[in-house]
């Protein structure tokens, strides 16, 4: 349940994303908690899904009697439902395991069949004023994982989060959200972006039997929608009402009922069309 001001408001299925990076890496960690943040303003009332940033500093406890890794690995890792790894100059720190604890976080993750999103930033930076042990160590371990991961690289830490929100939204619509979700959304996208003229259509569409005739002439094509008749000359304007009958088709506003003897399909409106058209009416 999320709730607010201790009223529940909706059910939600929550993942957790673990933000994995170096020592040099800061700037884009606070901006991944922003984003995540971000898209839970604008999506999770709509997805019925909330995001949960983890990084260590905010989310790991003082522990003793084993390595300082594998207690955010139990900590961290075993929780996350996905990894944000972020490279820049430095590969890392050694956890007496593996070359560093981004590196051990990210296979353990892989380990496990759970999902890696990762990105490297193209630094401007003087090289000669890096450490060049680490740099070399980044560029073998980027090496050795060409063939089995797809990476993104960056150029400013300011390029990141844009970047982060786009691709993270890529990652959801792939694997956190169900069909039916995303064909809501498309059909919220469309019924959102109706014109004035569209709703008109709408209306006079429904003053009649429901139906639209289509007829092609040496003049142009006659659209008779309800008890209104269009006269249509243009390749722009027949180019427009098709869009306008494909657009009212993908939101299951109408239907091809049957064709003529022509071949010109008869368009009906659809209960959910005569619904939003009554919507339209009472305001």
């Amino acid at each position: 349940m999320v709730t607010i001001n201790n009223e529940i408001m909706y059910n939600a299925n929550v993942y957790q994303i673990m933000i994995g990076a170096p020592s040099d890496i800061i700037e884009e960690i606070q901006m991944a908690c922003e984003t995540i943040n971000r898209w839970n303003t604008l999506n999770s009332e709509q997805y019925k899904i909330v995001l949960l940033p983890l990084h260590w500093s905010i989310n790991s406890y003082p522990s003793a009697g084993n390595r300082p890794q594998h207690f955010l690995n139990q900590q961290l890792v075993e929780k996350s439902d996905l990894l944000i790894c972020i490279f820049g100059t430095r590969i890392g720190t050694p956890t007496g395991k593996d070359i560093s604890g981004t590196v051990e976080e990210f296979k353990e993750h892989v380990k496990v069949g759970k999902n890696v999103m990762m990105f490297f930033k193209n630094t401007a930076e003087n090289v000669s004023s890096l450490d060049p042990q680490q740099l070399q160590q980044l560029n073998e371990f980027k090496q050795s994982i060409k063939e089995s991961v797809l990476w993104w690289d960056y150029q400013k830490a300011e390029n990141f989060k844009d970047l982060l929100f786009s691709k993270l939204q890529l990652y959801i619509n792939d694997n956190w959200l169900s069909e039916k979700q995303l064909r809501d959304n498309v059909s919220k996208t469309i019924i959102d972006s109706l014109t004035n003229f569209d709703k008109e259509r709408l209306a006079k569409w429904s003053e009649g039997d429901g139906e639209v005739w289509i007829s092609d002439t040496m003049d142009g094509r006659t659209i008779l929608i309800g008890e209104s008749e269009y006269e249509v000359s243009s390749g722009k304007e027949k180019a427009e009402w098709d869009d306008f009958f494909q657009r009212m088709r993908n939101i299951d506003f109408a239907q091809i009922d049957r064709y003529d003897n022509y071949g010109n399909p008869i368009y009906t409106l659809t209960k959910k069309g005569y619904d939003y058209i009554g919507q339209l009416s009472s305001l």
